[in-house]
């Protein structure tokens, strides 16, 4: 890799982008495969529309242009799912907004040779929870020079801050995960079973940590695990380098014939993680569920600006034993957070299974929201007013789809029928829009401020 030193370069403006994943429902409540005829629609309508399916049937995503202020990428993504919105309507469909449906459904995988490759290396069951789960997925742009888009891969610097900006923006994601999960989590349900608050986070990374087997890459925790903090961008680059050679590992030992090569050309194509380097030049936390549009801006304003307070001030990010009760402080250009055994352990277990319940996770996560909070300019306070609100009533979206459920009766102790699911399904699917325009509001008064 080539060594440069661009010290003295001005820093550039990182621009924030986002996905989103949906699935899709028909008008009784029940999950629908019609995604490929629903994106046919909305590209028939705007060719331009960054809309494509994922590796279920069911599951459609979008994507936006990225943007140095985070309203005009969100803006973008709520006119993109508004067109699809409409055309659903049209269609007697639904987007249901949230990361789980709550009932159960065999999923339909889409036929491509790379998911195909999956099947064989993890097995259909694990494949297929892939297929059962969807999420939100945050980019901000690496720091200027650390990134070759020629050959879309990461730079070894030297002696440089820029690097240092990039290892610690990389551990403060890491850091923050089950924060960021918590604020995003709308999973209380997987297969009509309640067994955790965000069983989307169980379900799919698995692992011992987790205490979930059965998860998607429980047995390939380097591929698709919270990946423990780097210490320099040696580090960093290695455990890169380690995970391509694992996967090629894993994807020869499956099927010899493949052209490894020609199906993955860039390092940076490997890794389901929550935190990750991305090929398009980006930190890619894609860790958490989907959610009301309206809370995806708000993590994705707190989230951009939190990055940019690192990257543009070079603070150096470093777990210590202090980092748990002082977490996100900032002293002499350094930020403290908490050892990594602290958050993989502790940290993301009580946030997937009990969130808010847990006094300890309820105070790290405050600790977040009021350091991003007085980082971010007062024209957003609006925007990230909800995770704000969700902290002072310890409530999440899982914490009110599971009131819900209670209160209409809908649930037998932990099941859910598939009857009373469908109907939550839908009754969800039909305040989406609303929550759509209400942001979508929000954000165009932003945009004139």
């Amino acid at each position: 890799m080539n060594q440069v030193n661009n010290e003295k370069r001005p820093l550039k403006r990182s621009k924030t982008g986002l996905e989103t994943e949906y699935m899709l429902l028909d008008s009784a409540g029940m999950i629908s495969n019609r995604v490929t005829e629903l994106r046919n629609k909305i590209k028939a309508v705007d060719p331009s529309i960054d809309v494509h399916p994922e590796i279920g049937q069911s599951m459609i995503e979008f994507g936006c242009y990225p943007d140095v202020n985070p309203e005009n990428p969100a803006l973008d993504m709520i006119k993109s799912i508004q067109v699809a919105h409409e055309i659903c309507e049209k269609h007697g469909l639904h987007m249901y907004p949230f990361a789980t449906y709550p009932g159960h459904f065999e999923p339909l995988r889409v036929q491509k040779p790379k998911y195909e490759l999956k099947e064989k290396i993890f097995g259909k069951p694990k494949v297929d929870i892939t297929c059962q789960v969807v999420g939100f997925h945050h980019h901000y742009t690496l720091p200027k020079g650390v990134f070759d888009a020629q050959n879309k891969e990461v730079r070894l610097l030297r002696k440089s801050k820029l690097e240092r900006t990039m290892v610690s923006s990389y551990n403060l994601e890491i850091a923050i995960d089950p924060i960021l999960t918590l604020f995003a989590q709308s999973s209380p349900f997987f297969q009509g079973n309640h067994f955790a608050k965000d069983t989307r986070v169980v379900v799919y990374r698995g692992g011992k940590k987790l205490r979930y087997m059965d998860g998607a890459y429980s047995k390939l925790q380097q591929l698709g695990a919270l990946p423990p903090y780097k210490q320099t961008a040696t580090d960093l680059l290695d455990s890169l380098r380690k995970r391509w050679k694992r996967w090629e590992t894993e994807v020869k030992k499956a099927d010899p014939n493949v052209d490894f090569d020609e199906m993955y050309p860039h390092k940076l194509d490997i890794g389901w993680h929550p935190v990750k380097l991305n090929k398009h030049g980006t930190l890619e936390q894609r860790g958490m569920d989907e959610n009301y549009i309206s809370t995806v801006i708000a993590i994705t304003v707190l989230l951009k600006y939190a990055l940019k307070k690192i990257q543009r001030d070079f603070v150096e990010v470093i777990p210590a034993d202090f980092g748990i009760s002082e977490a996100f402080k900032i002293e002499n250009e350094i930020m403290y957070i908490p050892p990594h055994s602290m958050i993989r352990n502790r940290f993301q277990p009580w946030s997937a299974y009990v969130g808010y319940e847990n006094d300890q996770m309820h105070e790290y996560a405050k600790r977040f929201y009021n350091f991003a909070k007085s980082v971010t300019p007062k024209a957003y306070q609006k925007i990230i007013q909800p995770i704000g609100d969700m902290i002072e009533h310890k409530q999440s979206m899982s914490d009110q789809i599971l009131k819900f459920a209670k209160r209409k009766g809908y649930m037998d102790d932990k099941d859910i029928s598939q009857e009373n699911a469908a109907e939550m399904a839908l009754f969800y699917a039909k305040t989406f829009p609303k929550d759509l325009e209400k942001t979508k509001d929000l954000l165009e008064k932003v945009g004139n401020v």
